[in-house]
């Protein structure tokens, strides 16, 4: 009898030890880097603040309140009473230098369609250095958490705006792309849901000179970007940017940032722009580490713009 009774605790053991088993097999797996939720308590951002972080990079988590305007569609962006501007709380400071790099040429880059992908957005955050901005995709899902982690490594955010050709319906900019096929109040519509997706983002990236006609009705309506203290980046037309990886191998990128450096060289000013991709991280990430040694000064893309443009 004495063996039954032992038989039955060591079945019902073993079945309690596969079913924690299956439980811990079946759980989600480790992220790729374990970042924390900012705390949404903390205070929001200053001008003389701007710079906080348990990593010491990390910018201060967002919105802030001076800078929100509550409308029926979300949380849109504002100017303050104070004349304070997402251009210029959302930025990245960067630190004085002195000697010839104070004077060195200076290069930016803009990293696009992030928070599409999580493991390259999370990969483009911790590998390449703050000072690279980021572009976020209104369509991308979890958005508030991937913004706020992309900032808390301190990089600065854009607005990746989707915006058609002029030729194509969507052009695969998406179903709330802008474009002057559709009337103006279509066009604020979609920006002003584009624009209430997330906070703290400095100023709108996307394709304005070549696909938005100066008098067009999505032209009316992106005219509301810099009313509402945004900076505005054009990605395909004025100072256009070097594009980094239209050709995604090793040798072509580096060849792009070869170009970007000799456009620095010649202009004092350069902005690069790639997507999020891990070919283009790396490659990036390499080139920047020795960047400073070879005379040049990387800045966050906002040094380089106003809110009407490229200084």
């Amino acid at each position: 009898m004495a063996w039954m009774v032992v038989l039955t605790f060591l079945i019902v053991g073993m079945a309690s030890a596969g079913y924690f088993l299956i439980r811990w097999r079946m759980s989600s797996p480790e992220a790729v880097a374990l970042i924390e939720w900012p705390d949404q308590t903390t205070p929001a951002a200053s001008v003389d603040q701007a710079v906080i972080s348990r990593n010491g990079r990390g910018l201060r988590p967002a919105p802030d309140p001076r800078l929100i305007e509550a409308l029926p569609i979300g949380l849109l962006p504002k100017i303050g009473d104070d004349g304070a501007c997402s251009a210029d709380i959302y930025a990245r400071p960067i630190l004085p230098v002195s000697g010839a790099l104070a004077e060195a040429p200076r290069i930016a880059i803009l990293m696009t369609g992030g928070g599409i992908g999580h493991l390259a957005t999370v990969e483009a955050m911790v590998k390449l250095t703050p000072d690279i901005s980021i572009a976020i995709s209104p369509y991308s899902s979890d958005i508030d958490r991937q913004a706020a982690d992309i900032r808390s490594e301190g990089h600065e955010i854009f607005l990746d705006l989707p915006v058609s050709q002029p030729d194509q319906p969507y052009g695969g900019a998406g179903p709330i792309a802008l474009g002057d096929q559709f009337d103006t109040e279509i066009n604020q519509s979609r920006l002003r849901w584009a624009m209430s997706r997330f906070p703290g983002y400095v100023g709108v990236a996307g394709h304005f000179q070549d696909r938005v006609k100066d008098n067009g009705a999505a032209s009316a309506a992106l005219s509301e970007i810099a009313a509402r203290g945004l900076a505005m980046f054009d990605v395909g037309g004025g100072a256009k940017p070097i594009t980094l990886d239209s050709d995604l191998r090793s040798k072509a990128i580096d060849d792009a940032l070869q170009s970007l450096e000799d456009t620095a060289r010649q202009s004092g000013t350069a902005i690069g722009l790639a997507g999020t991709t891990p070919l283009a991280i790396d490659r990036i990430m390499n080139w920047s580490a020795s960047l400073a040694a070879r005379g040049f000064r990387l800045v966050p893309v906002s040094t380089l713009l106003h809110n009407n443009g490229a200084k």
